[in-house]
């Protein structure tokens, strides 16, 4: 929310603001993401937002970003390692299986979308395995 907050305030698209909202929760549902089960009722317009927002391909890619890079790194990890990145560093709660399925699914659309293997375009993810 503070960085939507932050770049509506500095006269942002609406584009741009809106990734800090959906950058961390897949399938249009504020309960699919890491870190445990957020209180629906903390911020309604987040809530609402996630549940009624049409991602764009754009927001789609910034998701498999996020779940491929490490936090302070320049490296690409797969969906596995990052996976157990994100465990370990926040743990485990009752959506992290649902949260995993769903990070499974949104790879498996950009590689129907390629063509190809996602991890192709990185070929230097192997030397981060």
């Amino acid at each position: 929310m503070r960085g939507y907050n932050y770049l509506k305030d500095k006269g942002y698209d609406e584009e741009y603001c809106d990734i800090c909202l959906t950058h961390s929760y897949l399938n249009n549902d504020i309960i699919c993401t890491a870190g445990g089960v957020p209180n629906l009722k903390d911020n309604l317009f987040l809530t609402e937002f996630i549940k009624n927002h049409n991602y764009t391909i754009e927001e789609k890619i910034i998701n498999i970003c996020d779940l491929m890079c490490p936090q302070g790194g320049s490296k690409v990890y797969t969906i596995d390692k990052r996976l157990i990145d994100i465990i370990i560093r926040r743990g485990a709660y009752s959506n992290t299986q649902y949260h995993i399925k769903e990070t499974y699914k949104l790879k498996a659309y950009f590689d129907n979308l390629l063509g190809y293997n996602l991890y192709d375009l990185f070929p230097k993810i192997k030397e981060n395995l």
